[in-house]
């Protein structure tokens, strides 16, 4: 059963009449913990933790993992600190300097700000009617002189939408600069099944059409080398395998959602990222310094790894002045 060990850092709290719970830090807008209404082997119902977030104040300040963090304003890993725009060659450093490579963008250091949250006086409705949602939207910039290597100007907002069952995430990006910028959005949560110690007795659903093929540093081969077709993973059993792999081509349900699965095959339950487009990262958190395969690594992304890099993205991550992008991804719970 789930207990409250959420570092005491700056955070949002969103209850929901059913008993989920949302925390968010105010630092990065990474999610810290995420409870929800869950029925045990026992049949009785608990609010269990879903997300495998940071354990104390130390790893928040470390990053570690980059659990539950929003990657903007690229994902993944960007080649040697590196990329040419619009005719500009620029250098990024390591987001943090103990991180070896340049990855998962800067959104995750930054302060977000409160500016709007619908969660007052939560009421339990009648029995049979639905109980609304609640929900908290987080709001950044980035100023062009404040990351090296990357001048141009954004504002971020990011909106959690906590339910019974469920969270709801639309990240946004506005170009305020006067140039075009490159952008791409995405999300890195880490996800338990509760009753699991580890992932090794559950299995991976994933209804991609592709499998993005990589070279030995992770980064996607050049051009179409880089999909080799698929039909779909799984249902994967998860153990022994170890993946950090991104799959394209996303199958979608009748909804328009694309949808993998994360579950116990004994029970059928489990969990369901879901997203509008884009492609899914999966890491199996091997080589983790703590935890490692504790929770598996389900990550929508909107583009490639190393996108900036890829004359194939370069419409994908371009965004103009005053235009805005959104990203809507999100987990549901498999009773």
């Amino acid at each position: 059963m789930a207990s409250d060990t959420t570092p005491a850092i700056p955070a949002v709290r969103l209850h929901h009449p059913s008993g989920a719970e949302l925390v968010v830090a105010l630092r990065g807008a990474a999610v810290l913990a995420w409870r929800a209404p869950w029925r045990g082997a026992d049949g009785v119902e608990r609010v269990e933790d879903l997300v495998d977030g940071y354990a104390d104040e130390a790893e928040v300040a470390a990053h570690d993992a980059a659990r539950s963090a929003l990657m903007a304003p690229f994902v993944n890993r960007l080649s040697g600190g590196e990329y040419v725009f619009d005719g500009v060659q620029h250098e990024v450093p390591p987001v943090l300097p103990w991180e070896p490579l340049t990855m998962h963008g800067f959104a995750r250091t930054l302060d977000w700000t409160v500016v709007d949250r619908d969660d007052e006086d939560p009421v339990r409705p009648a029995d049979g009617d639905p109980v609304r949602p609640v929900s908290v939207t987080l709001r950044a910039s980035v100023a062009p002189d404040a990351h090296a290597g990357y001048p141009f100007a954004l504002a971020l907002e990011v909106e959690y939408v906590l339910d019974a069952g469920s969270l709801g995430v639309t990240l946004r990006a506005r170009n305020d600069g006067a140039t075009a910028a490159p952008v791409a959005l995405g999300w890195h949560p880490y996800l338990r099944v509760p009753g699991h110690a580890t992932i090794d007795r559950l299995e991976l659903t994933v209804p991609a059409r592709h499998a993005v093929v990589t070279d030995a540093g992770l980064l996607p081969l050049a051009g179409a080398e880089a999909f080799g077709a698929i039909d779909g993973v799984g249902p994967l059993p998860l153990a022994g395998v170890r993946l950090d792999h991104a799959f394209a081509d996303l199958r979608t349900d009748a909804d328009g959602r694309a949808r993998t699965l994360v579950r116990d095959p004994a029970t059928g339950q489990g969990l369901a990222v879901w997203q509008d487009r884009g492609l899914v990262h999966v890491y199996t958190g091997d080589g983790l310094a703590r935890r490692e395969r504790a929770a598996v690594a389900v990550e929508p992304v909107e583009t490639l790894t190393d996108a900036f890099n890829r004359a194939d993205c370069a419409a994908d991550v371009r965004l103009e002045p005053g235009a805005v992008r959104e990203f809507a991804f999100g987990v549901e719970v498999l009773a």
